[in-house]
């Protein structure tokens, strides 16, 4: 039987400003790490992008990714309000000339101090949301308070919800029966049969397949759903077949 092709979502190259075991700080180092955890391909953002400066942190991302094969690039984007990134509409032409798919934000004050709120940013989901461009929010920053009432608001929005755990099923759970469009990878989702019991329930079509390297090793996302006991078609899908299958409708 063929192995798995897994596709993380979640990873990041470039330094940062507090002390992990260690960082991943180019595109060498992460190919090095998704080839020791036998991952194929990688959606991978910049962490001067999520940490100090998106735009800045987007332009490394794609000097670091150019001519590399199986990374793809997933920019931090902001309101277009203070001139820091363009209108909406200009951001997706850039997007589609960079061939960016997927992207992320980080609003909360520690970070870049916005509100997810439609007076703020909803005309940026409005037009992701035309687009089918999945959004990725960390939620450890971001409450699931948020992620519902963009659910709500956006039905074609992907959204993809990073750093989901064990603990957050009693919010997952009503969200996976009342949307299609949400989604969780699998980084910490490290909870007894976890797997098993949403497939079960809900399908395999809500989970991705996460990392979050260089926090965590891509080992143990790998051992995670290797081991799961499901259906090999439910594990083709979260290993990547689902990511896929976003991507290449986004900005379609």
């Amino acid at each position: 039987m063929a192995k798995l092709r897994y596709f993380d979502c979640n990873c990041s190259i470039g330094r940062v400003p507090y002390p992990y075991i260690y960082d991943i700080p180019d595109v060498e180092g992460l190919k090095r790490e998704m080839a020791t955890a036998g991952i194929e391909e990688a959606l991978v953002f910049h962490t001067v992008a999520r940490d100090a400066d998106p735009p800045l942190g987007n332009g490394l991302l794609h000097e670091a990714l150019e001519g590399t094969e199986g990374l793809y690039p997933c920019w931090v984007v902001l309101p277009h309000h203070t001139g820091e990134m363009p209108p909406p509409s200009q951001l997706l032409d850039e997007m589609r000339k960079r061939n960016v798919r997927a992207v992320r934000m980080y609003p909360t004050r520690n970070w870049h101090s916005f509100s997810m709120a439609g007076w703020n940013v909803g005309e940026l989901l409005a037009a992701l949301d035309e687009a089918r461009v999945p959004l990725l929010l960390d939620i450890e920053i971001v409450t699931w308070d948020t992620v519902q009432t963009i659910l709500e608001k956006h039905p074609r929005l992907p959204i993809i919800a990073t750093n989901v755990s064990y603990r957050h099923n009693r919010f997952t759970y009503p969200l996976f029966e009342r949307y299609d469009n949400i989604y969780v990878e699998t980084s910490r989702c490290f909870g007894f049969c976890i797997f098993e019991e949403v497939a079960r329930r809900f399908g395999s079509g809500h989970i991705l397949f996460g990392t979050s390297m260089p926090q965590y090793t891509g080992t143990s996302a790998v051992s995670h759903l290797a081991y799961a006991d499901i259906p090999r078609e439910d594990k083709e899908a979260i290993a990547g077949g689902t990511l896929r299958k976003l991507l290449k409708e986004a900005l379609s």
